[in-house]
């Protein structure tokens, strides 16, 4: 039997960070759009998705070929009451939506040419009402993103609601893991975001990353996922502990060092890579597996 990987990082290009969520002083947050953007800028961001809460906030003053502030916004979907509800990120839109299911905005999203990125799953903030119902979760299509790292949100749930809805999901379909500061103040500052491999920063090659899975949730480890025949490797910047897990959650193989190996079985049906180190946290993408005769 033939046993073929889906690698999502087998693109061109090269990584550079990106932050999918956070906060102005047009929202909740503490700081003007130019000043939190020239932060990131100075951080060594390459790309900024601005949400503040149900605001498209538009700051294209610091845009050049290094560096591009993205239109987004992060909607609450309501349920009961206009501010009680789980939040979604809408990427690369002009407005806010004000009504609808969430399968409906996700449409009109997806329509409008944007990337829907569900928010802080596990989250119970909004009087018990933010978190993402894991039967939802599953049921619901066409969205591309799910936070897997937020500080307001449990890491841990998180993944585990992520593995449950690839395997409803499945290859064809796939979500992809994020982590992101969902920053209000400097304390949340550059804690989580992607690495994403592009061959330009630009909105397109960002938009086509996120969509093909091109890049890694970290918050502070960096390395290299490929798949190459029927194995798995990882290669880190740095020394670190190096789990590679399965569909059903479970660990097929762990090691610690600069580099991982896993030779796939074939029934796995995904495998994705994990990695702790002293710099902080990583997650790949799922590798999808494909079987032949």
């Amino acid at each position: 039997m033939t046993i073929g990987i889906r690698n999502p990082y087998a693109v061109a290009g090269s990584y550079c960070k990106a932050q999918l969520h956070c906060h102005t002083t047009e929202s909740d947050g503490q700081f003007r759009p130019r000043d939190l953007l020239a932060m990131y800028r100075d951080a060594g961001y390459a790309f900024v998705c601005i949400t503040d809460h149900n605001h498209v906030t538009r700051c294209t003053d610091l845009n050049d070929p290094h560096f591009q502030a993205i239109p987004a916004t992060e909607d609450t979907v309501s349920r009961f009451l206009p501010l009680l509800g789980p939040h979604m990120g809408r990427l690369f839109v002009d407005a806010p939506l004000r009504g609808g299911s969430p399968q409906e905005r996700i449409d009109r999203t997806l329509a409008d040419g944007g990337i829907v990125s569900l928010c802080h799953p596990s989250w119970n903030g909004n009087l018990w009402t933010g978190a993402w119902k894991e039967q939802t979760l599953v049921a619901l299509r066409g969205f591309h993103l799910l936070e897997v790292w937020n500080p307001h949100s449990r890491s841990g749930e998180d993944t585990r609601l992520w593995d449950a809805v690839l395997r409803a999901r499945g290859p064809t379909a796939p979500v992809w893991g994020v982590a992101v500061d969902d920053c209000h103040r400097n304390t949340q500052f550059n804690r989580g975001w992607i690495s994403v491999k592009v061959p330009e920063i630009s909105p397109a090659a960002l938009r086509r990353a996120l969509r093909d899975g091109a890049f890694y949730a970290s918050t502070g480890a960096a390395g290299d996922f490929s798949a190459v025949g029927q194995i798995i490797t990882v290669r880190l910047e740095d020394r670190g502990h190096i789990r590679f897990v399965d569909s059903r959650g479970i660990v097929r193989s762990e090691v610690d060092g600069t580099e991982g190996r896993y030779t796939v079985r074939g029934d796995e049906q995904f495998v994705r890579v994990e990695v702790s180190s002293p710099a902080g946290r990583a997650w790949s993408q799922p590798f999808w597996l494909d079987s032949g005769g």
